[in-house]
């Protein structure tokens, strides 16, 4: 037989065969139809061998060094599949039983199966390692297990519903699968998903002992026989597991995911059926969700962020082997310890990124140090702080009141007051310290990169690097390309977001950037809908069903009235003719009513921040500058209330494009996404707007025309209506989530 293109194979002296999978054109493994095929095939060459006389002690799946277990499925066959679905559920079906039959073999022949797991174990690799019969992991934290299937709108469709269950058991199933989290490999081992967990080193002795401990406790046909049958669990037990299930998932994605509900209706009741039945509802169920709109919006997404990891940041022209090598930070700056100074340096910790704090304050210093090394210490896993972490942490971290202690830095992230005279003078006396080719950076999200730089004497090495709060939790960042930032220093900023655990954008210097400019027409139309008379909990109830995490209203208390009113002139100046200056957001900075922080702003707040109600002296002061409504009625229709504050959005998108504010549609996606909380199972604001068609796009702002300029379509946007075209130059079928 040839070689097999995907795997080797070899038989050891102890008669056991090793199967590693290293798949060409991945950095990582994943699940391609030729991997699968050739699985088949080697298993067929197996049985040969054994039916002639020479069965193998086990069979043992691996990978060859650096290619992780496996990452998934192949995401170019989970698209044509996806693509098929809603006309064709049959291919789907086809192909999940098609690939569980090959996985079944693994775990029907009177010999072991053995997967050893050194790197990722996630999606269809995962269903790969439940299909054998023990599992070993490498310890370490390039290790990790996860079924991320719900994060496409999708469950495991090629036998995780049926055969975690009955290794860890329904409850568990639906807490590690529900959440769509990975998990390090010690957690697997406690979760029962891995039967051991060893160091690289004790991999061979560790599965000889394994093997013969299974062989002399009858393990193998003991298991066989549970993964085989139904899974005991009494109504009581199961009504309660539904009901604490139904409301966790409820609660975190307000109705608006089936995925997680169709995992946990599957798992429940696959459980009750043999493993052969439940497989087949398994099938029908992935096949049904396949045929949605959401999983082909939310691989759009997961494809998005993978294209973003490999965008040096630079235009096409600049990149490759002319372009200057990014600076390799091994010690970088951060000026200003205030809340999102010490995000920023936590979030450099926790990236194992030696950094240097300055502050003017030293009690500012002694203030936050604790709170950053607790930050960048914490174990998502158990909850809470580790530390022992912290205190190696605390050896990458020092502070200065000092800039001078910042002179071996390579880059410096400046991030005081938003104030342009503050930054200026602290820019300016950076680059008296720190080294001649030093990138310096300024964490704005208002301030124009080319005025920040006026006063510099090298602007080529400065740029925007624009994090967003909280910095733990948002992983997106504006890389700001001023007038004369330099390649060098923008490839520099995009490469140290990454290390840093970010998706670095590349914006043009331009006001408001690309989120906050976004952003302001939606909160601008949500102020108008107030004048007009729709209610505030209308207006967020309508963003929220729309799948925004915030409606426009609460989001302004939470922003506080006053920066919102401030950012606010600064897009007015640029963008007068779209966002003209209302007057309620004035009138309410100056009676005091600033939003969360000051207790009220649109809503009452209680003592913990919770929303209590629509605060009735806002509803009054409202009232004053109320306008007549569109159509002599305020809106009462959800979606026509969605279409108000999303509309606009697209709109300023399309403008944002036409200026070459960014360098590709899929960034606007992406910005949104991470930076707004944009729905991504929407597919982000041009993938929705591809969704629709820009014919109904300008369908649906036809009437809205009397609002003026910032309802009126681009130019752009006719010609796509005119063309047939799309924002992401595919068809719009590609994504479709209405």
């Amino acid at each position: 037989m040839p070689p097999f293109e995907t795997l080797t194979r070899t038989r050891g002296d102890d008669a056991i065969d090793w199967i590693s999978f290293r798949v060409p054109g991945h950095r990582l493994n994943v699940l391609t139809p030729q991997a699968v095929a050739d699985l088949a095939a080697v298993l067929d060459e197996i049985d040969a061998e054994a039916a002639a006389g020479a069965p193998p002690r086990a069979i043992v799946l691996t990978a060859d060094a650096g290619c992780g277990f496996f990452a998934g499925a192949d995401l170019d066959r989970l698209g044509g599949l996806l693509a098929a679905a809603a006309t064709d559920r049959g291919s789907v079906l086809e192909a999940t039983t098609a690939g569980r039959t090959v996985f079944n073999r693994l775990s029907s022949r009177p010999w072991a199966s053995v997967a050893v797991v050194d790197g990722v174990c996630l999606g269809g690799g995962l269903e790969l390692a439940l299909a054998c019969d023990l599992r070993l992991a490498v310890d370490g934290p390039q290790t990790s297990f996860g079924a991320p299937e719900v994060k496409l709108g999708l469950i495991p469709g090629w036998g995780g519903t049926v055969r975690l269950p009955r290794l860890i058991g329904p409850g568990p199933t639906m807490e590690f699968a529900g959440s769509g989290e990975s998990v390090s490999a010690t957690r697997a081992a406690s979760l029962g998903i891995v039967d051991a967990c060893v160091s690289r080193e004790q991999i061979h002795a560790s599965l000889h002992s394994v093997l013969e401990s299974a062989a002399r406790d009858g393990l193998i046909g003991t298991r066989r026989a549970q993964m085989a049958g139904t899974v005991a669990m009494d109504s009581a037990e199961r009504g309660f597991l539904e009901a604490t299930a139904t409301a966790l998932i409820l609660s975190r994605t307000a109705g608006l995911l089936p995925a997680p509900l169709k995992l946990l209706e599957t798992v429940l009741a696959g459980s009750a059926l043999p493993a052969a039945d439940a497989a087949m509802l398994e099938s029908a169920a992935f096949a049904e969700l396949a045929a949605g709109p959401q999983p082909r919006a939310l691989l759009h997404v997961f494809q998005v962020a993978e294209r973003n990891k490999r965008d040096d940041g630079l235009t096409a022209a600049a990149s490759g082997d002319t372009a200057e090598a990014p600076v390799v930070v091994t010690h970088a700056g951060v000026v200003g310890a205030g809340i999102m100074g010490a995000g920023i340096v936590a979030r450099h910790l926790r990236s194992q990124i030696p950094v240097t704090v300055v502050d003017a304050s030293a009690e500012a210093l002694s203030r936050q140090l604790p709170a950053i090394l607790e930050e960048a210490s914490w174990n998502r896993e158990q909850r809470q702080s580790d530390p022992q972490a912290a205190m190696l942490l605390a050896g990458h971290l020092r502070s200065s009141t000092s800039l001078a202690a910042l002179a071996s830095a390579q880059l410096v992230i400046e991030s005081v007051v938003e104030r342009l005279d503050a930054k200026r003078a602290v820019l300016c006396e950076l680059e008296r310290v720190v080294a001649s080719d030093a990138i310096l950076a300024t964490n704005t999200s208002t301030n124009p990169i080319a005025r920040l730089a006026e006063p510099l004497q090298d602007p080529t090495r400065f740029c925007g690097f624009h994090f967003f709060n909280p910095v733990k939790r948002m992983k997106l960042v504006e890389i700001v390309r001023g007038p004369k930032s330099s390649d060098r220093a923008i490839a520099t900023a995009v490469a140290h977001g990454k290390r840093l655990g970010k998706l670095p954008i590349v914006v043009r210097d331009s006001p408001g950037f690309l989120v906050n400019r976004v952003l302001m027409p939606y909160l601008h139309e949500s102020i108008e809908l107030l004048r007009e008379g729709v209610s505030m909990r209308r207006i967020d109830a309508a963003a929220r069903r729309f799948g925004m995490p915030l409606g426009p209203i609460e989001l302004y208390d939470m922003i506080g009235l006053d920066t919102a009113f401030y950012a606010g002139l600064v897009l007015h100046e640029a963008y007068g003719d779209r966002l003209e200056a209302a007057p309620v957001l004035p009138a309410m900075v100056k009676a005091g009513r600033l939003g969360c922080k000051s207790g009220g702003g649109f809503y009452r707040y209680a003592a913990n921040g919770r929303v209590l109600e629509p605060d009735p002296a806002s509803e009054k002061l409202v009232s004053t500058y109320a306008e007549e409504p569109l159509g002599g009625e305020p809106l009462r229709d959800l979606e026509a209330i969605a279409n108000r504050l999303v509309l606009p959005m697209v709109l300023e998108a399309c403008r944002a494009l036409d200026e070459e504010l960014v360098r590709d549609p899929c960034d606007i996606d992406l910005g949104v996404i991470f930076g707004l909380g944009f729905p991504a199972f929407r597919g982000g604001l041009l993938a929705w707007a591809d969704s629709l068609g820009a014919d109904e796009i300008l369908r649906r702002l036809e009437p809205l025309a009397p609002l003026g300029p910032r309802m009126l379509p681009t130019e752009r946007l006719t010609k796509l209506a005119r063309d047939g075209a799309t924002f992401h130059h595919r068809p719009s079928s590609a994504v479709v989530s209405h």
